[in-house]
């Protein structure tokens, strides 16, 4: 039996990325994730990076992160709005992203194993909670 490498491949994650085509495909994104060992993410809305995590370690990765400003009174129901939006296929990531920050959350924290994501604000403190559908 082989040791497993439990490293991130940091051409993979940017490869799932780019064939993702608006927040629609979000199901399809996960499950991209799964098969290459991403356990959960962050994206940090004012640096505009996302961190990816396994089991053992994270990588920080730009890709199509933007900075945006995160607004220091925070809405749940703004947030709840942009996440509909995003389901809908109506908007893109940056818009999200944007969005986002306007509600005042300071990162996202999307967990596969748990099959969440939850929206924080500056914080910590969790304004949404939403449930990845299974895929």
């Amino acid at each position: 039996m082989g040791v497993k490498n439990l490293g991130l491949d940091l051409n993979a994650i940017e490869a799932v990325v780019n064939n993702e085509k608006n927040a629609g495909g979000f199901a399809e994104l996960i499950r991209e994730f799964k098969k290459i060992g991403v356990e959960k993410y962050d994206y940090l809305v004012e640096a505009g990076i996302y961190r990816y995590y396994n089991k053992e370690s994270f990588i920080d990765v730009q890709m199509n992160g933007r900075p945006k400003p995160v607004a220091e009174s925070p809405s749940s129901t703004e947030m709840k709005k942009a996440v509909v939006q995003a389901q809908a296929g109506e908007i893109s990531f940056e818009e999200f992203a944007e969005l986002a920050g306007a509600s005042g959350v300071a990162y996202w924290r999307t967990d596969l194993l748990a099959m969440r994501v939850d929206y924080s604000d500056q914080d910590g403190k969790i304004l949404l909670s939403e449930p990845i559908p299974e895929v």
